[in-house]
């Protein structure tokens, strides 16, 4: 039953690719759109995402313990798919494939994709029913704290493996100053004073919920709008060629099996030995799980990468994770 609920709302995302495939392949959009588009999540959208999370935590059901492990584990999952596509392309000459492969291999879709799937694996858990309020406002501090972790890396591990095609005074303030971080920091007094803006604010008999609306609005255009980027993407790219890419292979090996695997086990161990939550280990295991960011073309297109071979790394672990993340949370499942 959890694979099945959990399988369909992956399915309903995916669907989202369609509109986006049919526009680009009869033409109704031009083939900036995706470009365009993209502009508006990076500014618009994930920092409304981020800021939607931190509205709805409730500081009293925050362990602080595990908001600094939920740190390390984000540290730690990046770098065990970089390690593991190191090991796997050691041998493989320095290119644009090779950096492409690498960056797919190690970035996730942990917000557009991670942050509502984590919500819905919370929703339909057992483990949770009792104290369903407490354990969403749980995790939706981990996945944030995990996106913070990914934006920072992004502008400094993910520009290194493209040959440090920055300066790093300009790498360090682009880690910093990224819009997810500034809606991090923007949101953070809200939440420590327990103002929880998504809920209406009352002035003498007069309701307010226009705030909680706006931030709403913009939130919601996250995934439709991700994944509508990834159809018209998805409508320019050589299907065939997808199958016969050995940086492909490479890349969703490590980032669709080996990452996801060993932060299960990881998390499970130290959930065993009473160190962490079962909120945490749903968090970290979806993070992991969830397929290549679609950052990687981007970063693939500006820093002289194979954007080819990154469009083919995120369509295919996109597809995948129809099946891969279902699986993953039902077995994670079995042992909370």
């Amino acid at each position: 039953m959890y694979f099945l609920s959990t399988f369909f709302s992956v399915a309903v995302l995916l669907l989202l690719l369609v509109p986006g495939y049919i526009l680009r392949k009869t033409r109704l959009v031009s083939d900036t759109a995706a470009k365009d588009l993209s502009s508006v999540l990076i500014y618009i959208g994930m920092p409304a995402l981020i800021f939607y999370c931190m509205m709805g935590v409730d500081i009293s059901d925050v362990l602080w313990q595990e908001v600094i492990i939920s740190i390390l584990l984000a540290v730690i999952v990046h770098l065990i798919g970089y390690i593991a596509i190191k090991l796997i392309l050691i041998r493989s000459p320095k290119s644009g494939a090779k950096a492409a492969a690498s960056f797919s291999a190690i970035f996730s879709n942990c917000g557009f994709l991670g942050i509502p799937l984590s919500e819905i694996a919370v929703k339909y858990c057992e483990a949770f029913a009792d104290t369903a309020d407490e354990s969403m406002s749980r995790v939706r501090i981990y996945v944030t704290l995990f996106n913070v972790v990914f934006n920072l890396l992004n502008w400094t591990l993910g520009v290194t493996l493209y040959g440090g095609a920055e300066k790093k005074s300009v790498m360090l303030r682009k880690a910093l100053l990224n819009p997810c971080t500034i809606a991090l920091v923007a949101a953070l007094p809200f939440t420590l004073l327990g103002m929880r803006l998504l809920e209406p604010i009352t002035i003498g008999d007069m309701e307010i919920d226009q705030i909680s609306k706006l931030i709403t609005y913009l939130y919601n255009i996250c995934v439709p709008v991700s994944m509508c980027i990834l159809g018209v993407r998805l409508a320019d790219m050589n299907i065939g060629r997808i199958f016969r890419s050995k940086y492909m292979y490479a890349s969703f090996g490590v980032k669709m099996i080996i990452v996801p695997a060993i932060t299960f086990a990881l998390c499970l161990a130290l959930y065993s030995f009473g160190g962490i939550g079962g909120e945490l280990v749903i968090a970290m295991v979806v993070m992991a799980a969830t397929p290549t960011a679609t950052t990687a073309l981007a970063f693939a297109e500006r820093f002289d990468g194979d954007s080819a071979v990154a469009g083919e790394c995120i369509v295919f672990s996109t597809v995948a994770s129809l099946v891969i993340v279902p699986l993953f949370l039902m077995v994670t499942a079995v042992f909370l």
